[in-house]
């Protein structure tokens, strides 16, 4: 569907538009759902829609047919497959809209270690004008070629490593000159910014991120509902990656040694279970954004609790039935330079001795494989309060 020129643009510039792709009838099934759905979220500060601002849809809407269609709509998803080179879940479906006075955003690009929509190590942006963006209404401007910065390394630690963002010349900006209808697909390295809403018009799009499914989201994904799962077309389902009515109540972490060349991991004893150590998840609020799914705040206080230990970063690994809830489980690989895990009411168990056991919830060794499977390439989640400072700190 995209030629060899698109992708070529796609790989040199960090972005590919794609012009006027979507009809007038989609568009007006898109306006039709947003008039039934407001954005209702402040995504800074405490606002009422629609003071100034920025506002997002995102929670629950994409059960509305009239948006859920154009998540699987073939002008979006095969252009996303060929330019990711893989097939590709949904982790985000977000609209955007900012009102009348909405402030201008700085320079910024989206790769984030705290955010589910953006700690995997390979996704774009599919962003979809549903008003123009002008100089009125607010540009969307992007910096070709800034998502070429070398940052991507394997230490060898199972999870690849980035280094910081480099700030490119402020001077190197271009307005694509969006209009409604068109289609610009974004790398998640690439460097953007928008300008403020001057009019007296909503400046409204769409948003929506696709990772590559063999590369999930550090943080662990977001959690849709079993209702935006069924609005999805049964042949385009399997683009949610995990959906449930089911909470994630609870959190662990699959902490992996190698001991005399054996791969062992810690499980603790907790209310007659053998399992990963951890506990009920809370959520962290340290950055005012929209970041449902990142529980490692809650995974690594247990952690600290339990084993007098901080592993400077985790990676999700699985969500898991436990009981009437689900679990969501990270990993960390130590190294041998540590000091020895307590192991009061803890115990080092292997591969063997964990399928072999009957005293767990009935995930673990399957934890332990999903976490082993190569063919997945992790990268590195933190916490919001680790990310204040420095959104790339380590």
């Amino acid at each position: 569907m995209l030629s060899p020129a698109q992708i070529a643009d796609y790989e040199r510039d960090g972005f590919v538009i794609l012009r006027n792709t979507f009809d007038i009838g989609d568009l007006d099934r898109l306006d039709a759902a947003f008039s039934r759905n407001p954005p209702l979220n402040a995504t800074m500060g405490d606002l009422e829609y629609p003071a100034p601002g920025r506002y997002t849809l995102a929670h629950s809407a994409l059960k509305d047919p009239d948006f859920a269609f154009i998540v699987e709509h073939p002008q979006v998803v095969e252009p996303a497959r060929t330019l990711l080179d893989d097939d590709v879940f949904l982790t985000a479906f977000v609209l955007y809209d900012r009102t009348p006075g909405g402030a201008p955003i700085p320079a910024h690009n989206d790769y984030k270690r705290w955010r589910p929509v953006g700690s995997s190590m390979n996704w774009l942006f599919t962003i979809i004008p549903m008003t123009d963006f002008n100089a009125e209404t607010g540009q969307l401007f992007v910096y070709p070629g800034s998502h070429h910065l070398g940052r991507i390394k394997d230490n060898g630690e199972r999870a690849l490593h980035v280094d910081p963002a480099i700030s490119p010349d402020p001077d190197g900006f271009i307005d694509p000159l969006l209009k409604r209808g068109d289609l610009l697909i974004m790398n998640m390295h690439t460097w953007h910014k928008a300008a403020g809403n001057r009019s007296d018009l909503h400046r409204v799009g769409l948003f929506n991120k696709y990772a590559a499914k063999q590369y999930p989201p550090a943080t662990g994904y977001y959690l849709f509902d079993d209702e935006a799962f069924e609005a999805l077309s049964p042949q385009n389902r399997d683009l949610i990656a995990v959906h449930s009515n089911r909470e994630i109540g609870t959190t662990r972490l699959l902490l992996e040694r190698t001991f005399r060349d054996e791969r062992q991991f810690l499980m603790c004893a907790e209310n007659g279970k053998l399992t990963f150590p951890g506990g009920p998840v809370h959520v962290e609020q340290a950055i005012p954004d929209w970041d449902i799914g990142n529980y490692i705040d809650a995974c690594k206080s247990h952690i600290r609790d339990q084993l007098r230990l901080e592993p400077p970063w985790i990676s999700y690994v699985g969500d898991y039935e436990e009981g009437e809830q689900l679990s969501r489980i990270y990993a960390y690989p130590m190294n041998t330079n540590g000091f020895p895990v307590p192991d009061k009411g803890a115990f080092w168990m292997t591969i063997p001795e964990i399928k072999a056991s009957a005293d767990g919830f009935g995930y673990e060794a399957a934890a332990v494989a999903d976490w082993l499977d190569d063919s997945k390439v992790r990268g590195k989640g933190l916490t919001q309060a680790q990310s204040r400072l420095d959104q790339y700190a380590y």
